[in-house]
């Protein structure tokens, strides 16, 4: 496990507990009882809020009251604009989510857990922040994915009775993993419910309306393909008189009465290449030459 990580600390617990918020945040606190502050760097703020403990990134759901509270706290600061800022989480909590992993980057084995954000804060100061390291997607580490798997694995095994091996296949219901249509696998912990912010929905809120057609085309946001340049179409040529000519030949010959009759032979034989007369072959002949003469 990687050393130093807040958050594949935090992350692993959760997965190894089943989604125990409770028992996660009990061994995540400080010396008067309370539970820890997070305290992050801002990888990315829109469209995805990404933060990162300079080990791995995970993304930041905001409720209501996180986003109400830091407008109040700081006035003329935008959400969508804390890239490369410093942010202390005060009020805090995870969530696991069931989602489809082929869609959500952030999820793995069908699993999210969400790190929901209540209460939260900007930390001044006028000194750049830099990362001793490129941070890397925490769902694309190799222990983690290991631990996602376990717990997927307990959770299959946890429905087999002590005298099968195998879920019993003559059954419908959760005892039957299919990957086609009808009955489908369901992990067994509660899907968190928190309502959150849109990033989309703040954007807008923030820059306006037109926030997000602003951005197509700009290097900054979601874009348009668009195909530029190319080979342009050029006009068809005249045909000229000499031409419509010799078509009108062509055609005068393809329609003769007989197209597969023998062009009648000319002279009584074929006339044979003469061969090179001997004077002939001596003047094209190289002479040898000698020391002297070259």
């Amino acid at each position: 496990m990687s050393e130093g990580s807040a958050f594949k600390q935090l992350y692993s617990q959760m997965i190894n507990t089943g989604g125990n918020l409770a028992s996660v945040q009990n061994n995540f606190k400080d010396k008067d009882g309370k539970v820890k502050k997070i305290k992050c760097f801002v990888k990315e703020a829109f469209p995805h809020f990404l933060v990162t403990d300079n080990h791995f990134y995970v993304p930041c759901y905001f409720s209501k009251r996180a986003v109400d509270g830091f407008k109040s706290a700081h006035s003329g600061v935008n959400i969508t604009d804390l890239k490369s800022k410093v942010i202390e989480i005060s009020d805090w909590s995870l969530e696991m989510v069931a989602v489809d992993s082929s869609t959500v980057f952030t999820s793995y084995a069908g699993i999210e857990i969400r790190l929901i954000v209540n209460n939260f804060k900007l930390v001044q100061g006028n000194q750049k922040v830099l990362l001793s390291r490129y941070p890397v997607n925490l769902y694309r580490d190799d222990e983690m994915k290991t631990l996602f798997q376990a717990y997927h694995h307990r959770t299959l095994t946890g429905r087999v009775s002590n005298k099968d091996s195998l879920p019993d296949v003559s059954t419908k219901g959760n005892s039957v993993v299919s990957f086609a249509s009808g009955n489908k696998f369901q992990y067994g912990f509660k899907s968190g419910t928190t309502a959150v912010q849109d990033m989309k929905a703040i954007a807008r809120n923030e820059k306006g309306a037109n926030f997000l057609k602003d951005l197509k085309g700009s290097s900054s946001g979601p874009a348009q393909a668009r195909v530029s340049g190319g080979a342009k179409a050029k006009k068809s040529k005249a045909t000229p008189a000499g031409s419509r000519a010799v078509k009108s030949l062509s055609k005068t010959i393809v329609k003769g009465k007989n197209n597969k009759s023998s062009v009648a032979r000319i002279g009584s034989r074929v006339p044979g290449a003469g061969t090179p007369g001997a004077s002939a072959s001596k003047v094209q002949t190289p002479k040898p030459m000698s020391q002297s003469t070259f």
